[in-house]
């Protein structure tokens, strides 16, 4: 049976050992840290799991893969400590990857070791059509975020925009995924993942829209395969509205596929 590690104890792995519980995926949850001994203390009652006191004594223990739902900051050491003690990883914090000096080597330490890293698809559709596609040639990738006017509200403050004043959408930026996800941390991680996944620069372009309630993706691909296009209206998760639950149903849903005797998708 499968044996997991959590870094990051807050809504993300919360999510995931719910979902234990409820027997949708059934791994054997061994360790979980975070700095805040509160909340590592929390998930490890209701997991049943040893809590540690450090990355390193949670990567020492006899599990077969590490989960990184902690923030951007944290994966270059706990991707590191977790390949070098023979452990596949997770990563939730895609976003650090746009970092391609600490992408690449992640990568070459995986492959010395021979571990994997995961990268859930996110709150995007089409990753696995999209890879696919990167075997031919790409033409263009777009990714069109919108965003309701809340959930941008810190970048659009520090742009000078008042929000209370918005009554129609406004266009905030338009740049590469890069540029988008230097100027919004929080706000575009897809950006990463759409990057990765097909190989190709991307455009990308974030609107606040003050009518909407949800985080709506919009991704363009064009290649020589043909043309790819999804739309996502993703709903926030109930325990934390700047969490979407496709996000966190992806990772979950990789921990069932490591299970699983037949893989769907790519």
């Amino acid at each position: 049976m499968l044996k997991i590690g959590l870094v990051g104890c807050g809504t993300i792995a919360t999510l995931i050992i719910k979902a234990i519980i409820n027997g949708k995926i059934n791994p054997i949850v061994g360790a979980v840290y975070d700095k805040n001994t509160h909340k590592a203390e929390k998930l490890g009652k209701l997991a049943n799991a040893q809590v540690c006191n450090s990355i390193d004594e949670l990567v020492s223990k006899d599990i077969d893969i590490v989960i990184e739902c902690a923030s951007v900051g944290a994966v270059d050491e706990v991707a590191t400590k977790s390949i070098k003690n023979k452990k596949d990883i997770i990563i939730m914090s895609v976003g650090a990857f746009a970092n391609e000096k600490l992408y690449l080597k992640l990568y070459n330490l995986a492959k010395e070791h021979n571990k994997k890293i995961y990268i859930p698809s996110g709150a995007i559709a089409g990753i696995d059509a999209i890879k696919s596609a990167s075997l031919g040639k790409i033409y263009e990738v777009i990714l069109e975020t919108i965003k309701p006017v809340y959930g941008l509200r810190e970048s659009l403050e520090k742009e000078g925009i008042d929000i209370t004043s918005l009554s129609e959408p406004i266009t905030i930026f338009e740049g590469s995924a890069l540029e988008a996800i230097e100027k919004f941390p929080q706000n575009i991680n897809v950006a990463i993942v759409l990057s990765l996944a097909s190989g190709f620069p991307i455009k990308v372009k974030i609107i606040a829209d003050p009518s909407i309630s949800s985080n709506r993706h919009r991704v363009i691909v064009k290649g020589s395969t043909g043309s790819i296009s999804t739309i996502v209206d993703n709903n926030p998760c109930k325990d934390n509205p700047k969490t979407s639950a496709l996000a966190a149903y992806s990772v979950i849903r990789i921990i069932k596929d490591l299970s699983e005797p037949i893989i769907i998708g790519t």
